[in-house]
């Protein structure tokens, strides 16, 4: 199980435990700093580099996005989705105009796309957050842990 904030809030994100998050997602500006910012990006970076293999990915991201229309509907900010899941492939795409919110949307719904690409399978999920979490750490930033 992930041991900070922001790995507990994107597990019950990614396995859709909404009854669970709901106290996580009223405090999540407690802990929204940098640190909870770089498990997010890290998960963000693992997801991808799960989903998509390194030499035919790119062609596959307009696939993945169409799914994740069908299934976040207008939740869904497409265009910014598929310039972060590019530019994280490697791609050279203009990333710096796009808003916060859109960033943040786009990770956590790619997240939820992964966890839906493992059929939400807990060990899964779990294994992705914990190596974020690590990342993170490993980054020198340093996010809240859960009580």
């Amino acid at each position: 199980m992930p041991r900070t904030l922001m790995g507990r809030f994107l597990r019950e994100s990614m396995l859709r435990q909404s009854s669970e998050s709901g106290p996580l997602t009223a405090r999540f500006s407690e802990f929204s700093s940098l640190g909870s910012v770089h498990v997010m990006i890290a998960a963000f970076q693992i997801a991808v580099d799960r989903l998509f293999e390194p030499n035919n990915g790119l062609k596959d991201v307009g696939l993945l996005i169409s799914a994740m229309q069908r299934a976040f509907g207008l939740e869904l900010p497409w265009p910014e989705t598929e310039a972060l899941i590019r530019f994280e492939m490697g791609e050279d795409v203009a990333i710096e105009d796009l808003s916060v919110r859109a960033k943040t949307s786009a990770m956590i719904l790619t997240l939820g796309a992964y966890a839906d690409f493992v059929e939400r399978n807990e060990a899964e999920v779990d294994a992705l957050l914990i190596e974020a979490e690590r990342r993170a750490f490993d980054r020198g930033h340093h996010p809240e842990l859960a009580e």
